[in-house]
């Protein structure tokens, strides 16, 4: 059977308007439909499929919303940002709508299948939650603060994405910088000194360099200060977007929009997850105020030979420095050396074959395929183990580019689902990254940190390939969201296996020649240096967006609020005139009250890898089983239920706590 087609990119700015303008007309005219409906013919099929229908209907918007994330015409993504806009504000206006939760249906839950009987009831606590209870003024108001927060979470992330600031130095001042890093950055006269100096803008492929291997303190110092201090428009977006949250909140009767969000997710309320991020700040911080001070002793050193006196202080500018330096004294651990063996084609091919053999699939790259960018990998995604069919579309967008979305992450172009024949349309995801761009000496070589990363996206993109669900909402990925990374964090333990990193490895320019065993198990045995200062900073970020979201009052100022949990938590203080919420896109992408989500999901992807990978993790018999159990079900099911019936238990922490202390060599009470 040859692949489905395979979609297009071929959009004008009128096409994406045009997609758009289709999808609120649609949107409008189910409900309305619905909505005029008498309670005799409210039915599952006419009322809750209809809608449902419709749901897998309007991801035809998926793809022109991509366009803002990615490409480099300016006309598509302003085009694409005003159709989402117009979209969101107006696919919940509909006047009728709210008559459909009163009628809702009469069909009797126990004569449905699982996954109707699903739609049915989300179906009925999403109406709630979208405020279809509220009298006419408070629901008016609900929809008014909705639509103004649509506009809000576009203007931040546009103002992200086109983010263009940067910085000169000239090569003395990069000391420590790899020579092949220098040599090709874009050279930049300075209107201060009429210099030719080398350009280095916050995109993460120059930024991240700098603050682990430049020598020159005060250079680490004005990029992380640069980087800080991008995008002030955004510090007022946020602010009002947490204030209309906290209206939204108490219209609908919750306590905080914390309490709103986590209604729907693994943890049920903000109580929940305070206490979570509590008990783990109260285990890891001594173990960071160690770390802290194997750091300061190395800065204190390197002072010393520099015949400089050492103040104290220790900044948030040192910490990855002195990080790579305590890998490279201690640990022999050589980034530059270590990503020799990892360049992007052959990560590629032995990640895609590790995928092919633990989930039983196979990908076929197609040439010469229509993409977005000429960049843009394209691969078919067929099942390999039982029935043989296809499975769906695949995209790889790896490398930076002016406009792009400026992170790592999967989208999903479209969810798969099962149409009224009974034929499937089939899903499409994207994996998007910045990994430094090949030369002419050398292709893309990756980190180790990277090719975590890559592992990590896709395995979202694996998700949502492997996934078979009746409806699109509970396709792939739509998970419980304090549950959507574990399977992807999962994963990354592939990259800290012996014989997998061999595996995946190969030298750039000295042809079959693998990692050195010696290599991988000093990297092995840096898995957790400094894992106490980076859970810190992960809970940093964690509680800042919890505290934000439950804090009950109205126009306070982040910022201060943002540095003084910082220099608490992290232990490590910075510049308090600057204004990292800025660019904390995450609250502004459907991550508020959520950040807790990426430790939440190391607790279960711990215990699922120790549980039935950890002896074998090439097991073809475990892949089969995460496959089915986790991945297949996508959201169609509880998390809890995935993960028991996975697991063949109640899932549990002592696997994550175990490890962490392990593998910081502390011996503290779980």
């Amino acid at each position: 059977m040859p692949a489905p087609a395979a979609p297009t990119f071929h959009y004008t700015a009128e096409d994406i308007t045009r997609v758009f303008e289709q999808a609120c007309t649609e949107t409008v005219k189910v409900n309305d439909e619905v909505a005029a409906l008498t309670l005799d013919e409210c039915t599952f099929e006419s009322v809750i499929a209809r809608k449902g229908r419709l749901d897998n209907w309007c991801g035809i918007i998926s793809i022109p919303e991509f366009f803002r994330h990615v490409s480099t015409d300016k006309a598509l993504r302003d085009a694409a940002t005003e159709g989402s806009l117009r979209y969101e504000a107006s696919a919940p206006l509909s006047k009728s709508e709210s008559s459909l939760l009163s009628k809702r249906c009469t069909t009797d839950i126990n004569s449905l299948s699982p996954e109707n009987a699903r739609l049915l009831e989300k179906m009925h606590l999403a109406y709630v939650r979208n405020g279809l209870l509220l009298d006419d003024e408070k629901q008016e108001e609900y929809k008014r603060i909705n639509k103004r927060l649509a506009v809000l979470k576009t203007e931040f992330s546009k103002i992200s994405n086109e983010e263009s600031s940067y910085r000169l130095f000239t090569r003395e001042e990069l000391e420590g910088l790899p020579s092949d890093f220098i040599d090709h950055l874009p050279k930049q006269t300075d209107e201060k000194d009429g210099q030719e100096k080398h350009k280095l803008t916050m995109k993460y492929p120059d930024l991240l360099p700098v603050l682990k291997f430049a020598k020159n303190e005060h250079v680490r110092k004005e990029m992380w200060f640069a980087n800080e201090t991008k995008c002030p428009e955004n510090v007022a977006l946020l602010e009002e977007a947490l204030s209309l949250r906290r209206q939204a909140a108490k219209i609908l009767g919750y306590a905080s929009h914390s309490d709103y969000v986590l209604e729907v997710r693994m943890a049920k309320n903000a109580k929940t997850v305070e206490d979570f991020l509590s008990d783990l700040r109260s285990k890891v911080t001594p173990i960071g105020t160690k770390e802290l001070e194997r750091l300061k002793a190395l800065k204190c050193a390197e002072k010393e030979e520099q015949g400089q006196e050492f103040d104290g202080t220790f900044m948030a500018w040192d910490k990855m420095y002195y990080h790579q330096r305590l890998l490279e004294s201690e640990y022999s651990v050589d980034e530059n050396k270590i990503k020799e063996y990892f360049s992007l084609p052959q990560v590629t091919a032995g990640m895609l074959k590790i995928y092919e053999q633990v989930l039983g699939i196979r990908f076929v790259e197609v040439e010469s395929a229509d993409t977005w960018h000429p960049d843009v990998k394209y691969l078919e995604v067929w099942d390999a183990a039982e029935s043989k069919d296809f499975l769906g579309h695949m995209y790889l967008d790896l490398h930076p580019r002016d406009g792009k979305f400026s992170h790592a992450a999967q989208f999903t172009l479209a969810d798969g689902f099962e149409n009224e024949d009974g034929s499937r349309s089939y899903p499409v995801a994207a994996m998007v990254a910045n990994f430094t761009k090949p030369t002419n000496e050398k292709p893309s070589l990756l980190t180790h940190r990277e090719l975590e990363t890559y592992f990590h996206e896709l395995g979202h993109c694996m998700h949502n390939l492997c996934s078979k669900t009746k409806w699109a909402r509970f396709h792939g990925t739509s998970v419980e969201w304090d549950f959507v990374e574990a399977p992807s964090k999962m994963l990354e333990n592939w990259c800290w296996s012996r014989a997998e990193l061999q595996g995946l490895s190969g030298h750039y320019a000295r042809k079959g020649e693998k990692i050195p065993d010696e290599m991988v198990d000093k990297l092995i045995k840096s898995k957790f240096v400094m894992a106490g200062l980076d859970n810190l900073t992960q809970n940093a970020y964690a509680t800042f967006d919890i505290v934000v979201h439950t804090r009950d009052e109205d126009n306070f100022e982040t910022t201060p609020l943002w540095n003084k949990m910082r220099d608490e938590i992290t232990l490590i203080p910075g510049l308090h005139n600057t204004w990292r919420p800025a660019s904390f896109g995450h609250l502004m992408a459907g991550y508020d009250s959520s950040y807790y989500g990426y430790m939440w999901a190391k607790v279960f992807s711990s215990d699922m890898f120790h549980s039935k990978f950890e002896k074998d993790p090439m097991s073809v018999e475990a892949g089969r089983e995460y496959r089915k159990y986790i991945l297949e079900r996508g959201g169609s099911v509880d998390a809890e239920v995935l993960l028991r019936d996975f697991l063949g238990r109640e899932p549990s922490n002592e696997a994550y706590f175990t490890e962490l202390l392990a593998g910081t060599g502390n011996n503290a009470k779980l």
